[in-house]
Parts: structure tokens; sequence; C-alpha cells
């Protein structure tokens, strides 16, 4: 016996490698080395994967919390429910309270793309018009956007 196939026994037991006859890139210290670096990336993408199902789970309790605070039975909104500047801002963008921020952004997005001065320049009043929509589309983004990072509005 040499002392490479010694050596190639002697990693795969002292690294406790799976793979190192299955690499067969004929050098043991390579192979134990890739070995040790394969566990070393799973173990790091696992726990990376079990933060992000962790803050995945916290951010939808999270929404939901804020959402069961919000509502008051089938009746409406309580008094500690969401403000009325931000229902009005939800009513702008077309949407119900309670929506998730993606949608949010969608809907923003798209209604600024249809309402933008620079698609609606035929005319000087449907461009003052569409600077006015647009303005008032942005305010209500904002006012969503605030709310949902910071938990109240700068305004109140």
């Amino acid at each position: 016996m040499s002392w490479v196939s010694s050596a190639a026994n002697d990693a795969s037991e002292t690294l406790g490698t799976r793979r190192s006859q299955a690499r067969g890139s004929g050098d043991p210290d390579l192979d134990a080395a890739m070995d040790e670096l394969d566990d070393y990336l799973d173990q790091g993408r696992t726990e990376t994967e079990a933060r992000e199902r962790e803050e995945a789970r916290r951010r939808a309790a999270e929404e939901s919390q804020r959402r069961q605070n919000a509502y008051s039975g089938s009746s409406g909104y309580s008094r500690s429910g969401p403000p009325e500047a931000l229902l009005k801002a939800y009513r702008i963008l077309g949407l119900s309270y309670g929506v998730t921020f993606p949608e949010v952004k969608a809907a923003y997005k798209r209604l600024l793309m249809q309402n933008h001065p620079d698609r609606n320049s035929a005319t000087p009043e449907q461009m003052r018009r569409s600077t006015e929509i647009s303005a008032k589309i942005n305010a209500a983004y904002h006012c969503i956007e605030t709310w949902n990072t910071k938990g109240k509005l700068d305004d109140l």
C-alpha cells in the first residue's frame, strides 16, 4: 500500500468525508479539502435558510397582528384602527386596506405608468391633470410606505 492511498483513507476518516472516493481527482488532499469546503458551505446555507425562514415567519406574524389590530369585527375599523389618511391613500391606489406591500407597490407602478405626465402630454390641460394625479399617487404611496416601515404617519 502506497503512502498516497493510506493518506486518502486517513483524510476521509479524519474529516468524516462522504465523497472523497466519488471526486476522483487523484489528489486525496485536494479531495479532502473540497469535501471540507462543501460541508462548510452546506452548513452556512442551512443556517442562512433557517434565518430567512424565521424572518419570513416573524414578518407574517407582525402583518397578521397589524391586520388583526386594524379590524374590529365585520362592522368596520376600531378606534385604534388605521388613520383616515391611510385609508384614503389605499383608496387613491384603488386598493382595500390590508393588502400586502408588494401589491401596493405593483398598483402604484401601474397607476403611475398610466398617469405619467410624459405619456399624457398631448394638450396642456391633459398634462396638468396627469401631473396632479401623479402627485396624488406619489403621496398615497409615500403614506402607505411610511406606515409600513415606521408604523405611524409623519403628518400625524
